[in-house]
């Protein structure tokens, strides 16, 4: 059985979801301790997939973009404080995003290989997100504690920089497959990935961490 040291950070991320999640709850990001579950599951299955007789795991990553999409939509939404005609928008977004996933899964790229375009679209929404959420808390004045000790600042700022490096990663693929660049004797990106998910889980940690102090005023 194969296990990623990531992955450990992963676990460590999910279990501080559970010890906090009453918080995490207070916070209106509880959604955050069923899409760890899951993310884990998904490693876990998708690391050992030649154990189950599959000769890839393009399946597992692609059924996981489709699955976890929802829940990256809701949670964002809860951290953005929308109201009136933003969250209007924001259903519109997330209907014309899962319907391009669905599209993209049966009629694109396909069941059988990996559905890049999908991964694309949501670490472009990750990125635009994640900034808005970050921007919204560096300008308002009604947040009554640090930014640097607010939650969604370090839950964001993982996010934001694990989309950056995966979207960056993305377009380069063709170039790194083709001259073969490699990091430590593997490919760029399978050197990078795993870094980017330790400091992701571990900003994760952090967030939940500081979940304990009460929320007095939303974004």
């Amino acid at each position: 059985m194969h296990f990623h040291l990531f992955q450990f950070f992963q676990f460590l991320s999910l279990a501080f979801a559970i010890w906090f999640y009453r918080s995490l709850k207070s916070w209106s990001i509880g959604a955050f301790l069923p899409l760890l579950v899951f993310i884990f599951l998904v490693e876990i299955v998708g690391n050992n997939f030649e154990a189950f007789g599959w000769d890839n795991n393009y399946f597992i990553y692609n059924i996981y973009l489709i699955l976890s999409t929802p829940f990256w939509l809701y949670l964002f939404r809860q951290m953005l404080g929308l109201s009136g005609m933003a969250i209007v928008i924001f259903r519109w977004i997330a209907i014309l995003c899962m319907s391009f996933m669905f599209v993209n899964y049966f009629y694109g790229e396909g069941v059988k290989e990996f559905n890049s375009w999908s991964l694309l679209l949501l670490m472009i929404l990750t990125i635009v997100f994640s900034c808005l959420i970050l921007f919204r808390l560096s300008v308002t004045d009604i947040i009554t504690i640090s930014l640097y000790r607010h939650p969604f600042f370090w839950i964001n700022a993982g996010n934001l920089l694990f989309a950056l490096v995966t979207l960056v990663l993305l377009g380069l693929q063709p170039y790194i497959r083709e001259n073969d660049i490699q990091l430590l004797h593997k490919s760029l990106y399978y050197a990078i990935i795993p870094t980017a998910n330790i400091i992701l889980y571990t900003s994760y940690c952090y967030g939940f961490y500081l979940c304990r102090a009460p929320l007095n005023r939303s974004l």
